[in-house]
């Protein structure tokens, strides 16, 4: 199986940001909300699966058996592929921005519990 190189982009109807593609050993492509978080990594989650990765690339771990956050806890590390991260980064909104959409207010970085 081939790798994927070029992952397309896209915003949905509330703001989100989304890279499209497959990883792992996914059969079909997945619309992958991009997270960013106030410790430097990168969440991304789509339909039941979710994977997060620092915004080096490294230490990535994936989870397809579950998209929520708890189903990180029973992720195996996954090395993401350059041009997924990438695609991530350019697009992932600002840290503690808000996004404005149909009366509602988002706000952009997920805040992590230490």
């Amino acid at each position: 199986m081939t790798e994927q190189t070029h992952y397309p982009v896209r915003v949905g109807a509330l703001g989100g940001r989304y890279v499209i593609g497959k990883l792992g050993n996914m059969r079909k492509d997945r619309d992958w909300l991009v997270q960013a978080t106030d410790d430097d990594r990168i969440i991304v989650q789509a339909d039941g699966a979710i994977g997060v990765f620092d915004v080096s690339g490294a230490n990535g771990r994936l989870c397809t058996t579950g998209g929520y956050f708890p189903h990180l806890a029973i992720a195996r590390p996954f090395e993401f592929p350059r041009d997924f991260v990438r695609a991530a980064l350019e697009i992932a909104h600002p840290m503690d921005s808000e996004t404005h959409a149909c009366g509602v207010i988002m706000q952009n970085t997920v805040r992590v519990i230490r």
